[in-house]
């Protein structure tokens, strides 16, 4: 398998490795490739998000201390070969971000709170011009740059829950956030919030 995880890579990543597609037949075997592309498709699939950014700029140390903010947001920063990862993607409801895979890109996978990392790469971006939005999947949508600049200026999830749920007792599943067009309105979509209203009625 050729997960590397935990490795400084390039950038000091932890990264993916495969061949240039022009070599992926003589040095990738199936195989290995099928398997690859399988477990990303499935952690993929666990995800509450998955944020694609432009790094090219940061050093090493840079890198190093983003990667520490956003494991503590209880996601992962990796790097990961854009072929295999549009191969991943494939039949997902991530399958949006092919559009944003050019050029090199830190790959966050978040299956926590899918707010906390992006406000984590805003705030750090703010620092670091160089690090940049190229679009994200969040919860079943899929959002350009502009998008994902919005999706860092949520509430933190549990916030939204005692906000907006209020005198709900019972736990309430199934955040949505929806971004809908240009991301000129933002709607919150709590699942199950009228079921447990008319069970406490």
């Amino acid at each position: 398998m050729l997960l590397i995880w935990g490795s400084p890579g390039f950038g000091g990543f932890p990264f993916l490795f495969a061949a240039p597609l022009e070599e992926e037949v003589n040095l990738l075997p199936t195989q290995e490739k099928m398997q690859t592309v399988a477990e990303l498709n499935e952690r993929i699939n666990r995800c509450n998000g998955v944020y694609l950014a432009e790094y090219k700029g940061l050093n090493v140390k840079d890198v190093s201390e983003l990667r520490q903010q956003v494991r503590k947001d209880g996601a992962e920063m990796v790097v990961v070969k854009n072929r295999l990862l549009k191969l991943a993607i494939q039949g997902t409801p991530a399958e949006g971000l092919e559009e944003f895979l050019t050029g090199p890109n830190a790959v966050i996978f978040c299956e926590e709170d899918a707010a906390a990392p992006a406000k984590t790469l805003s705030a750090f971006a703010k620092t670091h011009p160089v690090l940049t939005w190229k679009g994200g999947y969040v919860e079943g949508n899929v959002f350009d740059a502009a998008g994902m600049i919005r999706v860092a200026e949520l509430p933190p999830r549990q916030e939204l829950l005692a906000s907006v749920v209020g005198g709900i007792s019972a736990p309430v599943s199934g955040l949505v956030y929806t971004l809908g067009g240009l991301v000129s309105d933002l709607v919150y979509t709590l699942q199950s919030v009228a079921d447990k209203k008319g069970e406490a009625a």
